[in-house]
């Protein structure tokens, strides 16, 4: 992750909690399925691929499966409004099913999203906002990686995320969408052929998206006037208990 989006992330928040309203602090955790790029399998007339099946050039989708992603928030508001930082460990999965064997994609990474939003209705709340992400791993089955053409990947990029959540007390549910502004080059992989039946496949280039579902829990919520902190069961401060 550059340092320079980080700083500006911390700037913002530092600045926030001067002037807020109301803070929250808690935890979260869920699910998330992904969009990657297309895998393109070259057969034995283009002179790339030799003895591999199928015999012509094949266009494989890659196939969703589910990942998780957990993390921990601040939301600093002001009335309906509020900024929201996060720190969300991500897991993805997807896989390509090659002729012979299913070959399974996974990507960690750690992501840091400052999300900006509103409450339009009681306890519900759009927001959008940007991420930013340093990748830990990312890899395919099957890609040989003492050949010409290894399996490498940009260790940061950044997203734009949209979405909507709400809270019943100190629970909530938070759906969001989150798109790819760094694109993933096209790159040239070479595959174990006797064990997929691709040799040489170009993994086209993209735009990475996903779709995330969480559940977060409001472990710390206090108002700028309250001399301590203070669990609260909505919003805006309705039904105060005091923190065990």
């Amino acid at each position: 992750m550059k340092v320079k989006p980080l700083f500006i992330v911390i700037l913002l928040t530092s600045f926030s909690f001067v002037s807020a309203q109301e803070y929250t602090f808690g935890v979260k955790g869920g699910i998330n399925f992904n969009n990657i790029g297309e895998l393109y399998h070259y057969g034995n007339a283009s002179g790339l691929g030799i003895n591999v099946t199928p015999n012509d050039d094949t266009v494989y989708s890659a196939e969703k499966e589910m990942g998780t992603q957990f993390g921990a928030f601040a939301m600093i508001a002001f009335d309906k409004f509020f900024i929201r930082p996060e720190v969300n460990f991500v897991s993805s999965k997807n896989n390509y099913p090659l002729a012979f064997k299913t070959a399974n994609w996974s990507s960690t990474k750690i992501d840091v999203p400052l999300l900006l939003g509103y409450k339009i209705y009681g306890p519900v709340a759009l927001y959008a906002g940007p991420s930013f992400s340093s990748i830990s791993d990312m890899k395919l089955e099957g890609v040989e990686q003492g050949s010409n053409y290894p399996y490498v990947y940009k260790k940061s990029s950044t997203s734009i995320n949209a979405g909507i959540m709400a809270e019943y007390g100190r629970f909530g549910l938070d759906l969001r969408y989150q798109y790819g502004i760094t694109k993933v080059d096209e790159l040239r992989v070479n595959i174990d052929r006797g064990v997929y039946g691709t040799n040489i496949a170009d993994l086209l280039e993209y735009n990475p998206s996903q779709i995330q579902l969480s559940v977060h829990i409001n472990i710390l919520k206090f108002n700028a006037a309250d001399k301590g902190p203070r669990i609260k069961s909505g919003w805006r401060g309705s039904g105060r208990g005091c923190l065990n």
